[in-house]
């Protein structure tokens, strides 16, 4: 059931999962890096809910307190999180001179034993005079960089976190029509991308964006703000989209005025396909290169001259768009149940034509399950000029 007591429950077993991970490490307290951007506060909302808009922020968990401290670089943004936080409002602080400092001394009051102290996201959102200010703020303890034992439990979905994703693919999939009742000749496409912004931001999402390719490519991109639909358009139409509850997912649809041309139709059933064969062998033990494999495969069984990949066939995705590695950095990472994959067949043939096509799966046993009603019918619709 998605209320806050649920998720303020859900949070507390993550709390004690990461807990658990600290005391298999000897880790006095976990220090986690924050940034107001998509793909960089996921691991920060992990355990306290916080949003933020702009600046950095940081939790700091210790071994065995059940309740996470939060620094925020804004007093505004720290209002706004205790609305919203599981974990106690008066935990969440604004330090307005020296947030290293303040987050330093909450996890030092922790640290009293290995003094190791554990940092998610150093490598990935610190910068190198931040690493240097905590570096000496943090003199006498050990820092070390935990953010693959901190994504490999994150990447693992709880019931609540699955029934917070199937929510926002419900979200995102009546989004298309929106999409389609704005749409017509003539029609700006900033225009029907802002309805369907409009509409999702309804359900309380925050972050997102809409995107669109018109030119048989899979690179979907913002159009310019005058761009206007044609009559001849085959538009491979994208969102992505945070959800209410913080979870990222990805959507495509193709939509036409007139129908598909014949060789269209064929590279869309070719793509088609391709999701089918690869999330059959999607499944617990296998890996993003079996995926990858599949994609190929099935392209080329349809005749198709493949010629490489222009973005990763699939990535786990969660409170961050990527939680975390994808099929190009990791090809022989393991898959494991109850993982969410981003999906979408990076397969490009020659000359860059292609479908992106994306969906989101949940990882069993017996293969991959589509999280959405974004079936295949759902994957085109015919437009009223």
């Amino acid at each position: 059931m998605l209320t806050h007591d649920a998720l303020k429950r859900d949070t507390a077993r993550r709390v004690q999962r990461l807990q658990a991970m600290m005391k298999d490490q000897d880790l006095d307290a976990l220090i986690i890096c924050g940034q107001a951007m998509p793909g960089g506060m996921g691991a920060i909302r992990y355990i306290t809910h916080a949003h933020l808009w702009g600046g950095v922020a940081y939790a700091i968990l210790g071994a065995d307190d059940p309740h996470p401290w939060l620094q925020v670089w804004s007093s505004y943004q720290a209002v706004w999180s205790r609305n919203e936080t599981t974990t106690l409002p008066e935990r969440v602080l604004s330090p307005y001179e020296d947030i290293v400092a303040a987050t330093a001394d909450s996890a030092k009051a922790y640290a009293t034993g290995s003094k190791r102290i554990g940092m998610v996201n150093m490598n990935k959102l610190m910068s190198l005079g931040t690493y240097n200010a905590f570096k000496s703020a943090l003199e006498g303890y050990e820092m070390v960089e935990v953010s693959a034992a901190f994504d490999a439990i994150r990447q693992i979905k709880s019931p609540f976190e699955l029934e917070a994703i199937q929510q926002n693919g419900a979200i995102l999939d009546s989004a298309m029509d929106v999409f389609k009742d704005v749409a017509g000749v003539g029609v700006r496409y900033w225009d029907a991308c802002a309805a369907v912004e409009g509409y999702i931001k309804s359900f309380g999402a925050f972050w997102g964006r809409t995107k669109l390719s018109i030119d048989g490519t899979p690179y979907t991109v913002p159009t310019p703000k005058d761009l206007r639909m044609d009559g001849d358009d085959i538009i491979n139409f994208e969102i992505v989209y945070e959800s209410p509850y913080g979870y990222w997912l990805e959507m495509t649809t193709v939509f036409s005025f007139e129908p598909l041309p014949d060789d269209a139709r064929g590279l869309l059933d070719g793509y088609l396909a391709a999701v089918e064969a690869s999330s059959a062998v999607a499944k617990a033990g296998a890996t993003y290169r079996d995926i990858s494999e599949a994609n190929d495969k099935a392209l080329r069984d349809r005749g198709y001259p493949v010629d490489g990949k222009h973005t990763p066939d699939c990535h786990s995705t969660g409170l961050d768009g990527s939680d975390g590695p994808n099929s190009f950095s990791a090809p022989d990472f393991t898959l494991k149940s109850n993982m969410v994959l981003s999906y979408h067949p990076g397969t490009v043939l020659e000359n860059d034509r292609g479908f992106l096509i994306s969906d989101n799966f949940l990882v069993t046993a017996e293969g991959a399950v589509r999280l959405s009603p974004h079936h295949a019918d759902r994957y085109y619709m015919q437009l009223e000029a």
